[in-house]
């Protein structure tokens, strides 16, 4: 099946390019990409009293994905980014469980689209944000949170380009079934102030019909001279806690400097912790279970061999505790981004 759909797609790329010699495509392919990752990473668990430290070590492939994007006509383009992985996102063992997106927008003015299909759901901040195959060690958040579900959104862009609101109305990321009958409604704005962006949101999200959790979250970006730092701040508060602020937070900082072209050396630390409620209780949030705290931190380094962002290098470690317990991790991995739009041209 997955060798089927990569044939499928550059199938689709020959045929529009044949197409478009003979007249101006009505569908065009704007770019096709395919990413791959694979890490070697060594565990070592520190141990306490009742277990003995141990270590694990291995190699893993994290990603292989591909992502085309193009235009249907003036006003329509078309967005698809599968993991030909098959990784554990969503609920249903199928195929369409490892398409991150799919998706249609339809420009109906210069500054308004809609848009329908798979999407990411529009919660903010700078982490959230990322390309998973570019996260070396995420928060707990990061980690379990279910962020692509099929839904639509309204869309307004400024006429600068500078700043991107947007209503998205989708199933909630808890559903664990078909037809749950519970959603999520998401309020998100991107800004760009210069070397400052935002990535901010205010999101309502069932976890069970007519129980909502409200999520604030705060993406803080600075970008100048070669050096890129952010600051991520989610608050989460269910309606039926007492104190609504404080109680069950993800922070996260990082940082990344690069040196000349072909070098970035970064460092990344993130805290997770849920007090609103006490452990072994039925939770307002299973993303970060009551009771729980995990805080990391992590430095390492990307090379790029060819001075481009094609080949990637990349070598890291971390430190990570969780309520109480520690691990160190050391990771060792290669990325390649492969423009296959730009090949087959050639």
């Amino acid at each position: 099946m997955r060798k089927a759909l990569l044939f499928t797609l550059l199938g689709l790329f020959i045929f529009m390019k044949a197409y478009s010699q003979e007249q101006k495509p009505f569908v065009t392919l704007d770019n096709l990409h395919l990413n791959t990752r694979a890490d070697f990473t060594v565990d070592y668990h520190m141990g306490n009293d009742t277990i003995a430290p141990s270590t694990d070590h291995g190699f893993a492939g994290k990603y292989l994905v591909v992502a085309l994007d193009g235009t249907i006509g003036k006003r329509f383009s078309y967005h698809l980014r599968q993991r030909l992985n098959s990784p554990n996102i969503g609920f249903a063992n199928t195929f369409f469980q490892g398409t991150d997106w799919a998706y249609l927008n339809w420009n109906f003015t210069d500054n308004f689209y809609l848009s329908a299909g798979k999407q990411v759901v529009a919660i903010g901040g700078w982490e959230y944000d990322s390309n998973p195959i570019d996260i070396y060690y995420g928060t707990e958040f990061w980690n379990k949170v279910c962020c692509y579900e099929v839904g639509a959104s309204l869309n307004y862009i400024s006429n600068s380009g500078n700043h991107h609101v947007l209503f998205q109305v989708c199933n909630s990321p808890f559903i664990n079934a078909a037809m749950q009958s519970i959603y999520a409604y998401n309020l998100m704005w991107y800004g760009n102030f210069g070397a400052f962006k935002t990535a901010y949101s205010t999101n309502m999200v069932e976890y069970e019909q007519g129980k909502f959790i409200n999520y604030i979250s705060l993406g803080n970006k600075l970008q100048f001279n070669g050096v890129e730092m952010y600051l991520d701040i989610l608050n989460r508060a269910s309606f039926e806690q007492k104190q609504f602020f404080g109680q069950d937070i993800t922070a996260i900082y990082g940082i990344g400097v690069d040196i000349g072209k072909k070098w970035i050396v970064f460092a990344k630390a993130g805290y997770d912790f849920n007090k609103a409620q006490l452990p072994n209780t039925d939770p307002f949030d299973t993303y970060v279970e009551p009771g729980k705290k995990v805080d990391f931190e992590s430095v390492g380094f990307e090379y790029y061999p060819l001075g481009d962002r094609s080949i990637r290098l990349h070598l890291c470690g971390s430190h990570t505790s969780v309520d109480g317990d520690s691990k160190f991790q050391a990771n060792l991995g290669l990325t390649w981004k492969i423009d296959l739009l730009h090949a087959l041209k050639k």
